[in-house]
């Protein structure tokens, strides 16, 4: 029998679309998800530092409000906490098939269903919904020898909690938004870390702290004090798109904060340069932290430019030198522009 609807996800995507059509009254769903817990991207990035860069009032669902975070930018365990408090207060836990990946589906036009192959059987469906996001899948750099490395080599979306770098040398690749999470944590254990940027980042200062008792029992408490601290958050972050699209002077605050971060975070001139972008601001994603850049003036921590030629067993090369190292950490993204991929989709006429 046909169900109303299948769900593809269980991350925020996945579960608060099968929340809102329980509350509107469609019960007859199924959440499928090819791993065996749910939380999409925060259930798979569990690395040091990992923590979300959006205010934690905003970073939630509307009809979910969470009044007692523990900071402005939660971290990895309480937003996955979070996610899993929502499946559960709302009935949909028991909606998911874990470990159920969703190879294929093709639409039925005679029935008017999607039918739907896993990798658990097969099912039908009137409505297919698209969850799986688009941090899931890591990629890891095509470079020469990769595979020939001796020591412990991973994704940071796969953190091989295993390996311990306290005193070693570690190379981490890549400068997004998990490698600046990443590096001030390792930078304060390591013997040495190696960085290696091919494009430099904007980052600036993330204005994160704890949130006092009192704050929390406001926000429970006082009719529409929850609501507008969202509102003003969501106001705030919105209207950088303004600046990106059309009132290019509008950055100019954020250029000053950027500038400010890194004349605040680094002393080295000849560093102060490197870390410079070489390209207009908002052209790709502003990070934030208050951490990277003291992190990179660290006496331990060296920033390399040179692009990555190879890796050999024992570290990596550029075009200047060979860097040996005991670990690599590779952030290095996702496929994120791979939509639905692998699976295979078809719809009318056979597209």
């Amino acid at each position: 029998m046909a169900h109303s609807v299948v769900i593809i996800g269980s991350g925020f995507g996945g579960i608060g679309m099968a929340i809102r059509l329980r509350r509107a009254g469609i019960r007859d769903v199924v959440i499928l998800e090819k791993a065996g817990d749910l939380g999409g991207t925060w259930r798979d990035n569990t690395y040091p530092g990992a923590a979300c860069d959006v205010p934690s009032h905003l970073y939630s669902f509307s009809f979910e409000r969470k009044t007692d975070w523990s900071r402005r930018f939660p971290p990895q365990p309480e937003i996955l906490g979070y996610l899993r408090h929502c499946a559960r207060e709302h009935g949909v836990l028991a909606k998911i098939r874990f470990g159920t990946e969703v190879t294929e589906a093709r639409f039925d036009e005679g029935a008017a269903l999607w039918r739907i192959s896993t990798t658990s059987g097969e099912l039908d469906a009137r409505v297919l919904v698209s969850a799986c996001g688009q941090l899931d899948r890591p990629v890891l750099p095509p470079i020469e020898g990769r595979a020939s490395f001796a020591g412990p080599s991973f994704h940071s979306a796969r953190w091989d909690h295993d390996a311990d770098l306290r005193g070693r040398r570690v190379a981490v690749v890549g400068t997004g938004a998990s490698a600046i999470q990443i590096v001030p944590e390792i930078a304060r254990e390591a013997a040495e870390l190696r960085l290696f940027q091919r494009s430099a980042p904007y980052v600036i200062d993330k204005k994160d702290r704890p949130y006092r008792g009192w704050e929390k029992a406001v926000l429970a408490r006082v009719p529409g004090v929850y609501g507008l601290s969202r509102a003003r958050v969501y106001a705030a972050y919105e209207s950088r798109a303004l600046g990106f699209v059309k009132y290019p002077r509008l950055m100019t605050l954020l250029e000053k904060r950027f500038k400010n971060a890194l004349a605040d975070g680094v002393g080295d001139p000849a560093l102060r340069d490197a870390l410079l972008p070489r390209y207009p601001m908002g052209c790709k994603r502003i990070l934030l932290s208050s951490d990277y850049y003291p992190a990179l003036a660290r006496p331990n921590v060296h920033l390399v430019t040179d692009p990555i030629t190879a890796v050999t067993p024992s570290g990596i090369r550029t075009g200047q030198r060979e860097h040996e190292v005991d670990a690599i950490v590779y952030a290095t993204g996702f496929r994120s522009t791979e939509f639905l991929s692998p699976m295979k989709i078809v719809g009318r006429d056979g597209r």
